[in-house]
């Protein structure tokens, strides 16, 4: 029997579309035209002569409109989430999303009837997302990450920790070791099945190996006359 996996997953464009929902809010608002493959997060960055003002109105707007609340779950992902759960596997949110969000992420989660197969939801507060999920992978001992964006994959990875990286337009380029670009879902199921057998076959080799040490404990005992019936002395 294979063995379960403690796996951290990322919500935004691994569970739900997010990003391209969030360059179209902003089309909208700035009129500025951003490439999905030159998209990220921190998109003001590229624009500082947004006044800062516009720039929390928009955000205010997005707060306003439910938008981390409303982003469209992907289908396969609620049914590769329930497979993994009835596989066993221990299952943790770790999303770049702030503390504050929270309730959005629960209620999301909570509407796509999964929310209870995730044993916590953790959020970033205020960290870096390159700082954050290393250090939450880290701390809660977690065997895999799930994950959309390279420099938080390739940070992970240096835990060292695996990472399986979805394949989006805006994370395409070489990867360092231990990072795996999936295209689905479906990759996702079987790496991790995958991954849990090799578990499981290195679990059965060491508990075989100190099977034979307790053995040959044993024998080395009764050699030097520990094992000796007592009656018969």
């Amino acid at each position: 029997m294979s063995v379960t996996l403690r796996i951290g997953v990322d919500v935004d464009d691994v569970l739900t579309e997010s990003l391209p929902g969030y360059l179209e809010a902003f089309r909208r608002y700035f009129s500025h035209e951003v490439k999905v493959e030159d998209a990220a997060w921190e998109i003001f960055r590229r624009y500082p002569e947004i006044p800062d003002a516009q720039m929390w109105a928009f955000f205010a707007e997005l707060e306003a409109t439910d938008f981390l609340g409303t982003r469209p779950v992907y289908p396969a992902a609620v049914d590769a989430v329930r497979a993994l759960a009835m596989d066993g596997h221990r299952l943790v949110v770790v999303t770049g999303r702030l503390l504050i969000h929270r309730d959005h992420t629960r209620r999301l989660l909570d509407k796509a009837g999964i929310v209870d197969l995730f044993e916590d939801l953790v959020h970033r507060d205020g960290e870096a997302a390159a700082e954050f999920k290393p250090r939450v992978v880290r701390e809660r001992r977690l065997d895999l990450l799930i994950e959309d964006e390279l420099h938080v994959a390739a940070a992970t990875a240096g835990v060292p920790a695996p990472v399986l990286l979805f394949d989006r337009p805006w994370n395409r380029g070489e990867l360092p070791p231990g990072i795996t670009r999936v295209q689905n879902w479906d990759d996702i199921l079987r790496l991790v099945k995958a991954m849990a057998a090799v578990r499981s076959a290195d679990q059965k080799t060491t508990d075989g190996a100190d099977s034979c040490a307790r053995e040959e404990d044993s024998l080395n005992r009764r050699d030097q006359g520990y094992g000796k019936d007592p009656a018969g002395a």
